[in-house]
């Protein structure tokens, strides 16, 4: 027995070793679920060995039936009945005592899976047993005795198919009589082979593959290449998904692909479970690559829709083709006219040079005092006139009727090609000038109105001061209180800026009976939304035409427009007669480099009030801007000795600032210092900020001169 003993616990300890070796491959997947059958039918053989002695040797062996119920939820626990035969055969003479034991027990097993083809478990059972002797009294006929029967046993499965296991199952039982014959009381070890039929159907072959879903029709829909970052969050298409088992699937992964187009599948979904008949609507997202933008025309494409899951502990792969229509790189659909701002392109090189040519011509040519956003808006409109850029309706869909229906392709072409084309329509021109000014730093908005669509730009301008760059102050459209200013594209190189800028505004009143049907969308905003396109950087060998022609009519409209500021403010100081506004009007002439008459304003303030200071003060301002920095000094001394008995300390500590530039002007550092403490004794933050006035011409202290603030403070 000890030998018996002895084989099976190494028989044991090898089917541990090559389970856990043949397991490692099967890591991550929950191989009891996935290889769950109903329930299974075996035979079993086994040599048994008795602890004790009996009174005379036996050879004993069993024969039994098996039948196990893996539960549906825990499938390695599994009710089992077992039904057999223990055969005693004395090896002797004594044939008296031969009988068989006819047994049923009822128990559960547990039963691990560690691969694919291993497996390991115990059980444990209780029952009865009635024990037959057809010979012990001949006379009488076969006696029966009753016993109790007990066993606990292991098993190692060799799994060569998912219906069929071979198993070697050692046990160890225990009897004990219930009637009068106790002879064979006692633990009895057993080792032998079982064989299982399990039923149900192999999960690895191709006809148990789950087809657990059923995924919708798409429908016609198309992509768009200029929405191509749009569609990464927004999906293109939509498609139902549905549960057509009985039982749930989990872990359902609905991912995209399309060749060519995109670099690998975009993720879709994750849906933790769905339920039986169960039904989930899918958007369809896309991460498209930048071959997209290479697409000319309308190009029929086959997307292919992946969808994996899990059910019953098994693995579901499912696939789909979704077609769809990939339209023209330059295609649009105005369901919302922000759609445009993704054909702004102010990084594209091309757009960027030309910006940096229009200001580099009007660069000695720019109007001081007035700004500086109007003044290259001025110069980009005037430079794309001298090019030659004409407006053209689209042939086949213009924006007036393609916005009217929704399902409408119209074609917006990118500021590169528009401008080496030279012509375009409406949204062609808007997002070519919009471009341009985004290139130079300015904040640009696309403004819709019935039919049409143009470009507006901000002026870094607050509602209050429309007047600084226009006296109507319905030129302008208030913004979060900052000026914007709309400007209509398609007058280019047939009148001047203001023309435009006017034509503009009146299309935007004319839609104030009905504001919903006008739109005003800041471009950066927008592009939260529409990214703008990839593109590839080509030099475009534009011919960028005269300088003279753009200059001469950029300084002709910014002049137009300074002069009607100009004229508003003296008009008001001329109804009014007011000293303050003469002094308001000296300080804007000033600003404009109008000093003769910047100086004839202050003279006129102060001859209205000897005692009002500020236009004294600003005058010698003007002579300071005029370079002639004795008279100013002279100017500034005379109005010193008159406030320092009495005047505000915020005008005195203005005024010795100003003195202290002139000193500093006139190469007086040792003055400029005396004035600049002058003016810090009233104004503590004057000191560091002016430090420079102080220091000679080359010294360390004057390192900040470059930046600091060196012109004279007005004062209103």
């Amino acid at each position: 027995m000890a030998g018996l003993l002895r084989r099976t616990l190494a028989f044991t300890a090898l089917g541990l070793v090559l389970s856990g070796a043949l397991g490692a491959q099967d890591r991550g997947l929950d191989l009891n679920t996935y290889y769950h059958y109903p329930f299974s039918i075996g035979g079993q053989y086994q040599s048994l060995s008795p602890f004790g002695n009996y009174r005379s040797a036996f050879d004993l062996y069993d024969l039994a039936a098996v039948l196990r119920y893996p539960l549906p939820r825990l499938p390695t626990l599994q009710p089992s009945l077992q039904a057999g035969v223990i055969q005693f055969s004395p090896r002797g003479d004594d044939k008296a005592w031969e009988h068989k034991d006819a047994y049923a027990l009822l128990g559960a097993a547990y039963s691990n899976r560690f691969s694919k083809t291993f497996e390991l478990g115990a059980d444990l059972s209780l029952g009865a047993s009635l024990s037959l002797y057809p010979k012990l009294f001949p006379e009488t006929g076969t006696v029966g005795n009753y016993n109790f029967l007990a066993q606990a046993g292991g098993r190692l499965a060799l799994i060569p198919s998912y219906n069929f296991a071979i198993e070697l199952s050692p046990s160890l039982k225990y009897l004990k009589s219930l009637g009068a014959v106790a002879d064979f009381d006692g633990l009895i070890l057993g080792v032998g082979l079982s064989f299982q039929m399990r039923l149900g159907e192999d999960p690895d072959a191709p006809k148990a593959a789950l087809r657990s879903l059923r995924l919708g029709d798409a429908g016609s829909t198309a992509v768009f290449p200029a929405m191509q970052s749009w569609y990464v969050k927004n999906p293109f298409a939509k498609i139902q998904v549905t549960n057509t088992e009985s039982f749930p699937v989990s872990n359902v992964e609905l991912s995209f692909f399309q060749k060519g187009y995109m670099d690998s599948p975009t993720l879709c979904a994750r849906i933790p479970e769905l339920k039986a008949g169960e039904s989930r609507e899918v958007g369809i997202l896309a991460s498209f690559n930048a071959e997209v933008f290479k697409n000319e025309g309308q190009t029929p494409l086959s997307g292919e829709v992946v969808v994996t899951y899990s059910g019953r502990g098994r693995a579901g792969e499912q696939r789909a083709t979704l077609a769809y229509d990939l339209q023209d790189k330059s295609a649009i659909v105005w369901d919302d006219d922000r759609k445009a701002a993704a054909f702004v392109t102010p990084a594209d090189g091309a757009l960027r040079n030309y910006a940096s040519y229009v200001r580099q011509i009007n660069k000695d040519q720019i109007q001081p005092g007035y700004s500086e956003a109007v003044q290259f808006a001025c110069q980009v409109f005037h430079a794309l006139g001298e090019i030659g850029i004409l407006y053209q309706v689209d042939p086949t869909q213009p924006f007036a009727s393609a916005r009217g229906g929704k399902v409408s392709v119209d074609s917006v072409s990118l500021p590169r090609q528009t401008l080496k084309r030279i012509t375009g329509d409406c949204d062609d021109l808007t997002v070519l000038y919009a471009s341009l000014l985004e290139s130079a730093g300015i904040d640009t908005a696309l403004v819709t109105v019935p039919g049409h669509i143009y470009a507006a730009f901000a002026t870094k301008t607050a509602g209050r001061a429309f007047g600084d760059l226009h006296p109507d102050r319905s030129m302008t459209i208030n913004v979060d209180d900052e000026l914007w200013i709309p400007v209509e594209i398609t007058m280019i190189g047939k009148s001047g800026f203001v023309d435009a800028w006017r034509k503009g505004v009146e299309e935007w009143r004319a839609a104030e009976a009905d504001p919903s049907s006008r739109g005003f969308y800041p471009i950066r905003k927008a592009q939260e939304l529409y990214r703008p396109v990839g593109l590839k950087e080509t030099d475009l060998g534009l011919q960028y035409g005269r300088k003279e022609p753009v200059v001469a009519n950029a300084v002709r409209d910014v002049g137009k427009l300074v002069d009607a500021v100009a004229d508003a403010a003296q008009a008001q100081a001329k109804a009014t007669g007011s000293k303050e506004d003469q002094n308001r009007l000296g300080i804007k002439l000033a600003r404009f480099g109008r000093y003769e008459k910047a100086a004839a304003a202050f003279r006129q303030a102060a001859a209205l009030d000897p005692s009002f200071a500020s236009p004294r003060l600003n005058l010698g301002n003007v002579y300071f801007l005029s370079k002639d920095y004795a008279k100013a000094l002279a100017e500034y001394q005379k109005l010193d000795r008159t406030l320092s008995n009495g005047g505000a300390a915020t005008t005195l500590a203005s005024l010795r600032l100003n003195i202290s530039k002139c000193y500093n002007a006139l190469g007086d550092y040792a003055k400029a210092g005396e004035f600049l403490a002058k003016a810090t004794e009233l104004d503590p933050s004057l000191g560091e900020k002016f430090a420079y006035l102080a220091a000679a011409e080359g010294s360390g202290s004057r390192a900040g001169d470059a930046t600091a603030d060196r012109g004279p403070v007005f004062e209103e």
